[in-house]
């Protein structure tokens, strides 16, 4: 609600719009999913409108709606984030780019406030939708706990690292632990370093696993084979084939390492390698 020249203005949430149902947003719960600078952009517009009129200017309800906004919202990342029944209004010009950088990583802050907010002690971020599905099965915490942060892991653990001293405001719990999940082709790059991992960004690490593999002791004809590998998937079924799987460890281990160095603070890096076939090859 606002006042203009001693009237009183109420913006609603109509049919399409999601409701708030989860702390750790910029809107409260119960709320109309419509973000604050949005809803000043819609108090600034009845403003220009309302001072052509003389006062007093009658009181008035405002309902905004999206057509077919259930629908669309089902695309969206917001039933992760506690916005139900609806799309959200975003950003500065209220219109969000879903292909957009920033706004997937704004997505991605939001998730892991929420979270934390929700007083998620552990949570889980994981390269991919399979391999998140794989870790609800298997860690069976809050669904709140799961962030999908896609290509994005550094950008994830750099915002969790800032915030996991930070006391939460319910009960007063400190995210203690991160889990990271993904395929072997992801964890490959994480292996080596490489934390955002859009194929534009880092190359499938084939020649950093051949090394791997070549500290480990294997044989010339095996490290050939890996090195002509077509993808990751194929070093995957070559490793096993060959009685390799030590270097899942491995890789694994590398990739808590980086993790740990990247998120900077004491928070425990945890690491769950999920296979091709839906099944846990390796967790730490």
């Amino acid at each position: 609600q606002f006042t203009v020249r001693g009237s009183q203005f109420t913006v609603y949430g109509g049919k399409g719009i999601g409701i708030v149902t989860k702390p750790g947003l910029a809107v409260r719960v119960g709320e109309p999913a419509i973000n604050p600078v949005p809803r000043k952009m819609i108090e600034d517009a009845i403003r220009d409108v309302v001072m052509h009129f003389p006062p007093p200017a009658p009181n008035l309800q405002i309902i905004i709606s999206v057509k077919n906004g259930e629908e669309i919202a089902k695309k969206t990342m917001n039933a992760r984030l506690g916005i139900i029944g609806g799309v959200s209004i975003l950003g500065t010009t209220g219109i969000v780019e879903p292909i957009s950088l920033s706004a997937y990583r704004n997505s991605i802050k939001c998730a892991i406030d929420v979270a934390m907010a929700s007083g998620c002690k552990e949570i889980v971020f994981s390269t991919g939708r399979s391999s998140e599905k794989v870790t609800e099965k298997e860690l069976k915490l809050a669904e709140e706990a799961f962030v999908l942060v896609g290509d994005h892991m550094g950008f994830a653990l750099k915002e969790a690292g800032g915030k996991g001293s930070r006391q939460l405001p319910a009960g007063g719990q400190r995210l203690k632990k991160i889990t990271i999940a993904g395929q072997f082709g992801k964890f490959s790059k994480l292996a080596a370093g490489h934390f955002e991992t859009h194929c534009s960004d880092s190359s499938v690490e084939i020649g950093f696993i051949a090394g791997l593999v070549k500290d480990a002791g294997a044989k010339n004809d095996i490290i050939e084979i890996i090195k002509g590998a077509n993808t990751a998937r194929h070093v995957f079924f070559i490793l096993k084939e060959q009685g390799l799987e030590n270097i899942f460890k491995i890789v694994c281990k590398k990739a808590q390492c980086n993790a740990k160095k990247i998120i900077g603070s004491t928070v425990e890096i945890g690491c769950m390698l999920i296979g091709y076939d839906n099944e846990v090859v390796e967790r730490l």
